[in-house]
């Protein structure tokens, strides 16, 4: 209780002591905010491309593909395949009896922006009942394409960033030339990096073309073992089920990894700034405070509190310091849309983000703030008297 009631008589005569010593004080501040912000806006680059993941997903639909592929982009099955999957058990059907499922093709196909620059667009290519298993998918602007016919919608995002993506324009992918014929937003920011066509004519004109997957809707999530017990079981067929969240997950976590890990270099670097800033500040105001120091020691002031208030001290100004970094990037970088590995996705700054940016600071105020606080609790008395 004594070493309690020391430690926040200390702590708070650091803190009133703060004016007297604001430049210094300031310095830690600033450099821990600068940090924080910089950390927080690229950490919303991976917090963003995860909202791309998982914005819209739905807990009954599900991904089948190819045994040991990574995810979708990289899965290969035959076409085949969609009438082994189609019987199994767990898979929803329409007013008319059909499984709600359908093959899909995925590929990537150059356009050029409206900065003439060279980029990769999604080319999505599914069943005629695909408007059944993804209804999220919303024409704005034209019509749906026509099965057998040369045809393709684009996201409106698609159409802002690329040129001849226009109602009318024609757009070449492999050597074939396509016509746009509408325009769709959705709920699902997946397809916002796409364009859609049908699956068949897509096959027909990439004869050898095999089905990146095969997506389905579940009787009901807990459907979702059944249908996966059935697909491994199956002897004739090399794949594996996934939940539409974790098959998104795959596709983006390279990208992800790739940001995030950046983002935390950089902000290691910085880091290491501010805590050597963090440190001149707390050694400043030990020595600020060395006669008052030396002076409770003297009259019983035990070792531990003298430590703790030091630390207290760094810790308390490093987290308004947070606060306020997190906050400068919310406010000038969330819902910002980059681009990353080709897919475009906005900026998020979240809850999850502010609490990475808080233990942050405070691991660099405990780090800044470490030797001085020893340096406070061993100072012989005696010397530090004479010094003042």
């Amino acid at each position: 209780m004594r070493t309690l009631r020391q430690t926040l008589l200390l702590t708070l005569s650091a803190l009133l002591s703060i004016p007297e010593r604001l430049g210094s004080s300031l310095v830690t501040f600033i450099g821990i905010a600068t940090v924080m912000g910089v950390l927080v806006s690229m950490l919303s680059l991976g917090q963003g491309i995860e909202y791309l993941a998982q914005t819209g997903v739905r807990a009954d639909r599900a991904t089948v593909t190819a045994s040991g592929s990574e995810n979708a982009m990289d899965s290969s099955l035959p076409r085949t395949a969609i009438g082994t999957i189609l019987d199994k058990p767990g898979i929803k059907r329409d007013a008319s009896g059909k499984p709600l499922a359908s093959g899909v093709v995925l590929m990537l196909i150059s356009g050029i922006t409206k900065q003439n620059q060279r980029g990769n667009i999604g080319f999505f290519a599914a069943g005629s009942n695909w408007h059944e298993i993804w209804p999220e998918v919303q024409i704005i602007q034209g019509r749906l394409f026509r099965p057998g016919l040369h045809e393709i919608i684009v996201s409106d995002r698609m159409r802002q960033r690329f040129k001849n993506l226009e109602v009318g324009d024609e757009i070449r992918a492999q050597g074939t030339y396509w016509k746009v014929v509408g325009v769709y937003r959705s709920s699902s920011s997946f397809f916002d990096n796409a364009l859609i066509g049908d699956l068949d004519t897509v096959l027909a004109a990439f004869p050898q073309q095999a089905l990146s997957s095969v997506n389905v809707v579940l009787e009901s999530p807990a459907a979702f073992n059944t249908l996966k017990r059935a697909i491994s079981s199956e002897p004739t067929l090399s794949a594996t089920l996934k939940t539409e969240a974790e098959a998104n997950e795959t596709v983006i976590k390279s990208i992800r990894g790739i940001l995030d890990f950046i983002a935390y270099f950089i902000g290691g670097l910085m880091g290491l700034g501010a805590a050597c800033g963090a440190l001149s500040s707390l050694y400043a105001a030990v020595d600020a405070r060395t006669a008052e120091i030396a002076t409770l020691r003297a009259i019983g002031f035990r070792g531990t509190p003298i430590v703790v208030s030091v630390l207290a001290e760094g810790m308390l100004l490093a987290l308004p310091a947070a606060l306020l970094g997190a906050a400068v990037a919310w406010f000038l970088f969330n819902g910002d849309v980059v681009i990353a590995g080709g897919v475009s996705f906005p900026m998020t700054v979240t809850a999850h983000l502010v609490a990475v940016s808080i233990l942050w600071s405070l691991a660099i105020a405990l780090i800044g703030g470490l030797m001085p606080s020893l340096r406070a609790s061993r100072m012989p008395i005696a010397l530090a008297l004479r010094e003042t």
